[in-house]
């Protein structure tokens, strides 16, 4: 469950060399980007105004309980991140493993252009990260319509469904690659962590891939919205991954989402 009160001052001092930027400029965020460093592999990156949220919520509230997860993890693990968004999900795990192999998809520009810089500036982590410009799908396509706030700010619920949030007014084609033919480019033979942000197109993704191929990841750490009562909502995705073999824990987010680790048995 994310953290909260002093808990996040304790994930950020154990997550991040300088603190005292946060403590000490965060009510000036408005006027100039805040600059952190990772612990304890370096990683430096710039988060303005229209990222503080997903910082605090990967850094601070810790939604993704990095270091319990990272134990679970062998030594080099391959990553695949559908939804990696401005990239602090891998920016926070190749702080814990140096060596982590990850290939990262994100649909928006923006979001891109923001990770593609991170890497620039960080060139000890180049070679770890394989970074697309892709939404993801179940089933084959060229492209996908998504939904999105009308600003060239990094997004963050962008989403397939128009009304998903009441502020994504604007419509934009982005290229899409299934997870099949990520499994195939990449020649990839297993996935050690699949995880999966992509306000609601978890659905197509895990429904539609072969179950042999969603298999093939040992841990699935995904948010699922519920969306409909039919098939696209927490209870059915939770079933559906129990019937391919996955332990289920879940967290409630708020009251139509939820973090969920899915474990396959072994």
């Amino acid at each position: 469950m994310p953290v909260k009160g002093t808990m996040r001052y304790v994930k950020l001092f154990g997550n991040i060399q300088n603190p005292r930027e946060y403590i000490f400029k965060k009510n000036k965020r408005n006027n100039s980007t805040l600059i952190f460093k990772t612990r304890p592999n370096q990683i430096q990156f710039g988060v303005p105004e229209s990222l503080y949220q997903v910082f605090k919520e990967i850094f601070m509230e810790d939604v993704y309980d990095i270091n319990k997860l990272v134990k679970t993890l062998p030594e080099n693990p391959v990553v695949v991140d559908i939804g990696a968004n401005a990239g602090f999900f891998n920016i926070i795990l190749l702080s814990k493993i140096a060596g982590a192999q990850i290939f990262a998809y994100e649909p928006l520009p923006s979001n891109v252009a923001y990770f593609q810089q991170v890497i620039k500036d960080n060139p000890r982590i180049e070679k770890f990260i394989k970074l697309y410009q892709a939404a993801v799908s179940g089933t084959e396509k060229d492209s996908l319509d998504l939904f999105m706030e009308d600003h060239a700010d990094s997004q963050v619920v962008a989403s397939v469904f128009a009304d998903f949030n009441v502020h994504n007014t604007k419509k934009i084609t982005v290229p899409c690659i299934s997870l099949s033919k990520i499994v195939a480019l990449n020649q990839l033979d297993k996935i050690d962590l699949l995880k999966i942000d992509c306000e609601g197109s978890e659905y197509d993704i895990l429904y539609n891939t072969a179950a042999s191929v969603v298999q093939m990841a040992k841990h699935i750490a995904i948010e699922v919205h519920d969306v409909n009562k039919d098939t696209h909502n927490f209870r059915s995705m939770k079933k559906y991954l129990e019937s391919l073999g996955y332990s289920i824990t879940f967290v409630p987010i708020n009251n139509f989402c939820y973090a969920v680790d899915a474990v396959l048995n072994s």
